[in-house]
């Protein structure tokens, strides 16, 4: 009886936190076309959620990104079986430009990249990242489509309720690192670090000094600026990383990580684009209008 209540109230927190919020703003309409044509296989997309979690994650990572899914192409319909027919089933042709995610509701499953065609999204690129890491990184987070999870505590589910706007700035992100099972969940972004951590690609590491033999500092052949007559430390090529925790990194670590591009595939990643031709709202027309010598100039 205790069991069946439990499971009862989890389901109705759980719908009630992913329900749709009202007044959601899509900064500018998404052109599918160009995002299908400009993202690729392993790019992470970020996306400005809509649900009232959203906001909750938003607003303790103090980011506009609240979820993070994995763009996988096709590579999950290319294994062909019963499973490449399902997901033509339900997607068509979208079958192959799918997204795997993970969600509170569906846990981690596949999702066609037009789901997120009403959302504000970014892609973020890993740069330089090998074909057979990219490979391993692709079926690491395929392997877990399925999962479910186990919401076991209702207090997991509770904390989303609180009111953050009273939580102390310093307690934001303990909140989520202390939530339990469910953050693993909601940040979403945990599977997607632990495969590139797998192919030992870093996504936000802890870079220390530059290793050291005796008293002798590694020489890689590069100049280095010098302060104070020291050598500045290349961190990048002699420091020693060491992985980040998966469950601790949100959404936003992938777009403030060195080691990924943000690829723009909106507006501004149109070469056409001409801030000159824009008509402005309360402007005379003339004053809007771009004479032929200014196009040249910009030409």
């Amino acid at each position: 009886m205790y069991q069946r209540l439990k499971q009862f109230i989890i389901r109705r927190l759980t719908a009630t936190l992913v329900r749709e919020r009202m007044g959601y703003r899509q900064l500018l309409p998404s052109d599918m076309g160009r995002l299908r044509d400009v993202i690729q296989p392993g790019d992470v997309l970020l996306v400005d959620g809509s649900q009232r979690i959203s906001e909750v994650i938003k607003y303790l990572t103090q980011s506009s990104w609240s979820h993070s899914a994995l763009y996988v192409g096709d590579a999950l319909f290319k294994r062909g079986g019963p499973q490449a027919d399902e997901l033509h089933r339900l997607y068509g042709d979208e079958a192959s430009t799918l997204l795997v995610e993970a969600t509170v509701e569906n846990g981690v499953a596949p999702a066609p990249l037009s789901k997120y065609r009403n959302h504000n999204v970014r892609i973020c690129r890993p740069f330089k990242l090998r074909p057979g890491d990219l490979n391993t990184v692709l079926a690491t987070v395929i392997d877990q489509i399925g999962s479910k999870y186990n919401i076991e505590q209702i207090f997991d589910l509770l904390r989303y309720f609180f009111p953050v706007t009273l939580i102390p700035k310093r307690f934001r992100h303990s909140m989520l690192e202390h939530a339990g099972t469910l953050s693993k969940e909601v940040i979403c972004s945990a599977q997607i670090t632990a495969a590139f951590q797998k192919v030992r690609y870093p996504v936000q590491p802890l870079v220390t000094s530059p290793r050291v033999s005796g008293r002798v500092q590694v020489d890689t052949g590069k100049p280095r600026k010098r302060w104070f007559g020291r050598a500045e430390p290349d961190l990048v090529n002699d420091g020693v990383f060491t992985a980040c925790d998966p469950n601790l990194v949100t959404p936003r670590d992938f777009d403030l990580s060195p080691y990924f591009e943000v690829v723009k595939s909106d507006l501004l990643g149109n070469r056409n684009f001409d801030y000159r031709k824009i008509v402005w709202a309360g402007s005379d027309d003339d004053e809007s209008e771009v004479t032929e010598e200014e196009l040249l100039e910009t030409g």
